[in-house]
């Protein structure tokens, strides 16, 4: 692989290893209880306790949202490009198999139990299914249209709109999801959090794309800018990197930013530990893992941030073999950035 592309695969690899290393220790919003069940340092895979979330999944298996995000690598490697009409067909796949309820499949989050009830129940269009959580599900998986489409930027911010709202239509969720994204891509792009959020905002001008979202049900006057979105990661490495703001140990910052569950917990803490541990995707993504709360959303972030800055061969390797069906998701994830 050359550079750019072995970035992009970071990427993606990097958003399933955050993912499935989150999977046993998640929501743990006590954190003496987190260390009593996992240890004082959790750095491996590990499989869910009895009776909590994601029970019966296995260490480096994947949850529900790395199961989407496999389904939109899937769609795209196979159909050649981005074809939502294939992806949303794969999710229905997949929402036939659950009732709705939190338990079923690999624990079913709010904002998906909000699309299976509109789709299933009300038969509600794809365009208009999206939930108003305030969850980070859709932005986990924008790295897979970031690693496929950073070198265009008209389509890169289409799709990633386009693909957000299908489960987040909250505006302002759906705005911080999609800058998320366009970060990734300009990492990969060879940027570093320092100068990305200025590149996304100029080829934003040059290519006549308007960092705005604008939901199915808003209207054309009433469109949401999610410009302060695409500047946080740049706001996030000054102060990783002003000496009079220091957080030790670093982990304990996921108490600042918070703990739960909401996007705009999430971003930040994640843009914080990428431009801490710059090029370091072991301190990088554990540091978002061992804060507790949503560390599984918080580390797959992290974990595709990192991933575009090390690319796949500065990911640890026990982490790539850890992780179930590796080698598989790395055969797509070559094929979708391969030129």
């Amino acid at each position: 692989m050359d550079v750019p592309q072995d970035r992009a695969v970071g990427a993606i690899l990097g958003t399933f290893i955050g993912d499935a290393l989150g999977v046993g220790p998640h929501w743990y919003y006590d954190l003496d209880q987190m260390r009593k069940d996992y240890g004082e340092w959790i750095d491996q895979y590990t499989a869910p306790k009895p009776n909590r979330f994601h029970a019966g999944l296995q260490a480096g298996e994947n949850s529900q949202t790395g199961q989407v995000t496999t389904l939109l690598l899937e769609s795209i490697s196979e159909q050649g490009e981005y074809q939502e009409s294939d992806f949303t067909r794969r999710l229905d796949s997949l929402l036939n198999t659950l009732n709705g309820n939190p338990g079923s499949g690999r624990y079913t989050d709010h904002a998906m139990r909000d699309v299976w009830h509109a789709r299933k129940k009300q038969g509600v269009e794809w365009t208009q299914a999206g939930s108003l959580a305030d969850t980070a599900e859709a932005a986990i998986r924008t790295p897979v249209l970031a690693a496929c489409y950073f070198k265009d930027f008209g389509n890169l911010i289409k799709y990633l709109e386009s693909n957000v709202l299908l489960t987040h239509r909250d505006p302002f969720i759906a705005g911080q999801s999609t800058a998320f994204g366009l970060i990734v891509a300009g990492l990969i792009d060879g940027y570093d959090l320092k100068e990305v959020s200025q590149v996304v905002i100029r080829r934003a001008g040059r290519s006549n794309a308007p960092l705005v979202i604008q939901p199915p049900d808003v209207k054309e006057d009433t469109r949401v800018s999610f410009t302060d979105a695409v500047l946080q990661p740049s706001w996030s490495y000054q102060a990783a990197h002003d000496p009079a703001i220091r957080i030790e140990p670093a982990w304990s910052a996921c108490r600042l930013f918070g703990l739960a569950c909401t996007v705009g917990f999430m971003l930040p803490a994640a843009y914080y530990f990428t431009a801490r541990f710059e090029n370091d995707f072991y301190n990088a993504v554990m540091s978002a893992l061992n804060g507790g709360g949503n560390n599984m959303a918080r580390a797959a972030l992290t974990g595709a941030l990192a991933g575009a800055q090390v690319g796949l061969s500065g990911i640890p390797e026990y982490l790539i073999e850890g992780l179930s069906d590796h080698e598989r998701l790395i055969d797509m994830a070559k094929g979708i950035t391969s030129e």
